[in-house]
């Protein structure tokens, strides 16, 4: 705050707010910056085979992820193998979730995929989909 005299006794007080508004400016560049490299996805990478997209889903989903170590992500969180039955029965009484989204790495082998969606269907989940990315014009053989 800066005090100046005016006439004798009566002082005039001014708030400087250009130090407020230098930092509140570089905040906002900081975060302008930062924000397209937060990963909006998920924090588990997961290189996923490519496919053509065949629509959008229109519950919110359960989704299990299968990291290229053989790691099972139930909803970004870790499970172990032993306890993937449990966490999905759990979620689809929770939430009453009728769908299974399978984010699997491209190099896992097929069996724990197949493992993946047989845990899900005795849980009650009838519809499993499975994550892949837009394939960018090479023709998938036949």
């Amino acid at each position: 705050m800066i005090r100046t005299k005016r006439e004798k006794g009566s002082f005039i007080s001014n708030i400087n707010i250009t130090p407020f508004t230098d930092v509140v400016l570089v905040l906002l560049i900081i975060f302008i910056v930062t924000m397209p490299k937060i990963d909006k996805e998920s924090s588990v990478k997961v290189s996923l085979p490519q496919s053509q997209p065949n629509g959008e889903l229109q519950s919110s989903p359960i989704v299990v992820q299968i990291a290229q170590d053989n790691e099972i992500y139930v909803n970004d969180n870790r499970v172990e193998p032993e306890a993937l039955a449990g966490r999905i029965d759990e979620l689809h009484k929770k939430y009453g979730s009728t769908v299974l989204v399978v984010r699997a790495d491209e190099h896992i082998a097929y069996r724990t995929v197949v493992q993946v969606i047989d845990i899900a269907r005795s849980a009650g989940v009838n519809t499993v989909a499975l994550a892949t990315r837009e394939r960018t014009g090479v023709p998938v053989p036949r």
